[in-house]
């Protein structure tokens, strides 16, 4: 087999783009002439013509077409590769702009962004706390965080765990209004909720879900944790935010016997062809620092058990 010329591949490409020999001879920084000469030879060795030419137009011949697309992804994963080798040997900088739940970028983001800046001196952080989602393009934002389902996109997302959370009460609620035992008893309870109506799912013994209408609707957990804790009613809080309440029997875990459906947590970041080294860099180091030592499930069963020990004790 005859051996082919990767620039005069490149060239070709760069034609075919540019729309002219002159736009692709000066994005090259090479004579007319000479990107000429190099369309010559490819046709000439593959024993084809490439394009059609005349002196006001240029276009590709049907073979033409086909062996531009399929050259164009071979020029773009040698670039790709070329980049990828030289960001290797190169440290992650400059500017990285990050976004995230209040409470997720408070209890555990803090800790692993000054882990990661400690590892990564050349790095400017700028970190977005928001409950409500950004635009990632139109904020340039590097990475977002989101807790919940992810709606379709075109962004890439990678998997962190997935938070679990209870269904608690002070014990001066319970106290004074009983404690459900079936979620269905839920609509007889005063109810914390994020919005106007909430779907609570559990999934264990049964799937069952229950829409419920909030007599308060919180935007922020820890408010809603303090209004818990003070007796106003029943709220689902996430497990890490409500541990130590739990252990100190500030609140209790009710419906014990049912599990709620988890809530997954992702990274997410525009589906560029190249990921710069800054973005690559932060997001392997949070997967990997995730991976085995998620905060958030932190003794879960332990502590979810001791909380139902507790109030079962005192029926």
């Amino acid at each position: 087999m005859e051996q082919f010329d990767l620039n005069e591949i490149a060239i070709f490409v760069k034609v075919v783009d540019a729309g002219s020999f002159t736009g692709a001879a000066k994005s090259l920084g090479l004579p007319k002439s000479t990107v000429s000469r190099k369309i010559t030879q490819l046709e000439e060795r593959l024993g084809v013509r490439l394009l059609q030419r005349t002196t006001r137009t240029l276009s590709l011949t049907d073979t033409g077409s086909a062996y531009y697309n399929q050259c164009s992804r071979i020029i773009g994963d040698v670039e790709e590769a070329n980049i990828a080798v030289t960001e290797m040997q190169s440290k992650p900088k400059g500017l990285l702009r990050i976004t995230a739940p209040m409470l997720f970028g408070a209890e555990v983001l803090s800790d692993l962004v000054s882990e990661f800046l400690q590892n990564n001196p050349e790095i400017q952080l700028e970190i977005m706390l928001t409950d409500q989602p950004l635009d990632l393009i139109q904020e340039g934002i590097d990475v977002a965080f989101r807790v919940g389902q992810l709606a379709d996109s075109s962004l890439i997302a990678r998997s962190l765990g997935n938070v679990k959370t209870v269904t608690c009460a002070s014990p001066s609620y319970i106290e004074k209004h009983g404690s459900p035992s079936h979620p269905s008893e839920l609509h007889q309870h005063t109810i914390m909720g994020w919005n106007a109506r909430n779907t609570w799912e559990y999934d264990t013994p049964e799937a069952i879900s229950i829409d419920l209408k909030p007599k308060v609707q919180v935007n922020d957990a820890l408010s809603m944790r303090k209004m818990a804790l003070n007796g106003l009613g029943i709220a689902r809080l996430p497990a890490f935010l409500c541990a130590e309440d739990i252990k100190e029997g500030r609140l209790a875990p009710i419906l014990c016997d049912w599990s709620y459906t988890s809530t997954p947590i992702h990274a997410l970041y525009p589906s560029n062809r190249h990921l710069s080294v800054k973005v690559r860099s932060f997001v392997d180091f949070i997967v990997e620092e995730l991976r085995n030592n998620q905060p958030w499930d932190a003794d879960f069963s332990e502590i979810h058990a001791h909380g139902c020990n507790a109030l079962n004790s005192k029926k």
